[in-house]
């Protein structure tokens, strides 16, 4: 049996993967689902000073605090931001890394700068206006969530999702990915949601195509995928236990 450490995106908590963590778990199987800080259940913890750092930390304490090691390690859209850190600081713990429809950045980059390369101009202009419209002064530098509808989720799970969400620091997405390259070689696997648009991660589809140490997958999803689809996506990574 396998262990596996499923890292949210921005503005959700460990509550998204609560079906996928479930079908993983009924087979035997071993689960962690943590919250960043700032959101969900951490949400009395937020405040405009938490980093990506902060995030990459709250991932390397579950597994210095549980004693993990052999990890398939999952980070969904921010979270791939976050487990490349990770990785990058104790990849002697993790298995298979993961990315389900996220970000897949190098040494020095940001979120909000991934945007820019990943989106035309026009679109990429609306997400940033998004975040430092709702992170301005009235909002202490704290990002409002998206609306589920915007990543295509569907209409029966649109309104939990909304409801859990919370904001999160602006700093989350403008504080670069320092890498030293130690994780460069652990295998990677690319799963793109492929029923949403417009979508950045196509972008990384494309551009990890046939690259060594990586494989591809797509489902028929929105963004969150362990929302909409929790039981296939449970399907498809437990491939890699």
């Amino acid at each position: 049996m396998a262990t596996f450490v499923l890292v949210p995106g921005a503005w959700h908590g460990g509550w998204c993967y609560r079906d996928t963590a479930k079908a993983l778990r009924t087979q035997g199987h071993t689960v962690f689902t943590p919250t960043l800080s700032g959101n969900g259940e951490r949400n009395h913890q937020n405040h405009e000073g938490i980093t990506l750092e902060t995030h990459i930390r709250d991932v390397i304490g579950v597994f210095t605090a549980e004693e993990l090691s052999d990890v398939v390690l999952l980070g969904h859209s921010y979270g791939g931001m976050v487990i490349t850190g990770v990785a990058d600081r104790i990849p002697e713990k993790i298995k298979q890394l993961i990315y389900l429809d996220a970000f897949v950045p190098e040494n020095g980059d940001t979120l909000s700068g991934l945007l820019d390369k990943a989106l035309p101009k026009d679109i990429a202009d609306v997400f940033h206006g998004a975040f430092y419209g709702s992170a301005g002064a009235d909002n202490s530098q704290l990002m409002a969530p998206i609306p589920a509808a915007m990543f295509g989720i569907k209409l029966e799970n649109q309104a939990w999702v909304d409801r859990r969400c919370n904001a999160q620091a602006l700093a989350t997405f403008e504080v670069p990915l320092l890498l030293s390259g130690k994780g460069a070689n652990l295998p990677k696997h690319f799963l793109l949601a492929d029923a949403w648009d417009p979508s950045p991660f196509r972008y990384f589809a494309a551009k990890l195509a046939g690259q060594p140490q990586w494989t591809q997958s797509k489902l028929p999803s929105s963004h969150d995928v362990m929302v909409d689809m929790p039981h296939e996506l449970a399907t498809e990574i437990v491939r890699f236990a």
